[in-house]
């Protein structure tokens, strides 16, 4: 593949990362506003248009008020305000799809072109597997609010969102590869590892922070810095095996949560002081190691803001901010790391 194909097709996925990026946006809202249960079917093709007459609406609602989440916490629900709820489920799935039929659109057009490589070929098959995968799981994620929990599991919750970002790493992935020179990759073997090191610890933050949103921990300990005027919150470690407390015990969860982020924000600090310090002519590493502080102060501040202000429920603004960002935060430092991928001639050198 030429170089004017790659800039192009860079380009293409670039705007395809958007797409995924505001994807998880309105996945965020969706579950915030305890929307995503609002419609009972998946209907991929015919679903891709909202009710339009009085009478679809009537049909659509009476089917929601079959569910669980009807019954249990909504009963009473007008249909103005189902409309509410529907609206954002109807955009994450509609959303969803255009963002796959885009990408599929720019894969049959480069691919009739002849302007994919064998190993751009490979990469936008894996990337079209992960995004049909991601469809699949949000609908087994939905069918486990529709049988006897008022809610989905906690569980699919957070796989499906851990696949998002396996999905927005991947396409991040491939446009560095696309579009950074080869003369802009740095080595450092010292620095690489810290950053994997990092990588790792905010992927398991988000994981926790699913457990979070799908519990909603917050509400239980509504409190900073210490949980509810303790400074290790009451029944930690009492479920039975152990192990149980890490995934289903919200004080449990809550308490690991802000624990990685204490340790998160020490870390990176420390890497921002260190990576600083190195001699790099390089200003996609530059640039983007000056970018840590910047989101790591706003993720930590928009992290105090939601649970102080879960008291009277999650705020969704800035539940779904403290998740965007997070995701730019993590983007950062997977993004520096494929900066450390490739060793060789014509690179940039840290000493």
């Amino acid at each position: 593949m030429n170089n004017t194909y790659r800039k192009r097709l860079g380009l293409l996925l670039l705007a395809a990362l958007g797409v995924i990026y505001l994807q998880v946006i309105i996945g965020g809202i969706t579950r915030l506003t305890g929307s995503g249960l609002s419609i009972t079917e998946w209907k991929v093709v015919t679903g891709t248009l909202p009710p339009l007459t009085q009478t679809q609406w009537q049909t659509e609602f009476d089917k929601y008020r079959q569910t669980p989440q009807y019954h249990k916490l909504n009963k009473g629900m007008t249909l103005p305000e189902f409309k509410n709820i529907f609206f954002w489920e109807w955009l994450h799935r509609l959303w969803g799809r255009v963002g796959f039929l885009f990408v599929l659109g720019v894969f049959v057009f480069m691919f009739l072109k002849k302007q994919l490589s064998h190993e751009s070929l490979r990469h936008f098959l894996i990337f079209l597997f992960l995004y049909l995968c991601q469809g699949l799981l949000g609908w087994i994620m939905v069918k486990s609010g529709l049988v006897d929990m008022p809610w989905v599991s906690h569980y699919r919750l957070t796989a499906h969102l851990l696949l998002a970002i396996v999905l927005f790493s991947y396409t991040l992935w491939f446009v560095a590869d696309l579009l950074v020179p080869k003369n802009q990759l740095v080595h450092n073997p010292s620095l690489q590892k810290y950053t994997w090191v990092l990588a790792a610890l905010l992927i398991v933050q988000i994981a926790f922070g699913g457990f979070m949103s799908g519990l909603r921990a917050a509400v239980f300990y509504p409190s900073f810095p210490t949980y509810n005027g303790q400074w290790i919150p009451a029944n930690m470690g009492v479920m039975k095996p152990f192990l149980l407390n890490f995934t289903e015990n919200v004080a449990t969860i809550q308490f690991t949560h802000r624990s990685l982020a204490y340790l998160l924000f020490v870390l990176i600090w420390l890497y921002w002081y260190k990576a600083r310090k190195q001699a790099v002519n390089n200003r996609f590493f530059t640039q983007t190691v000056q970018l840590l502080p910047v989101l790591l102060l706003l993720q930590f501040g928009l992290g105090i803001t939601v649970l102080l202000l879960s008291r009277t429920g999650i705020p969704v603004g800035f539940g779904v901010a403290h998740q965007a960002v997070g995701l730019l935060l993590l983007s950062a430092v997977l993004f520096l790391g494929f900066l450390f991928t490739r060793t060789g001639n014509n690179m940039a050198t840290t000493s």
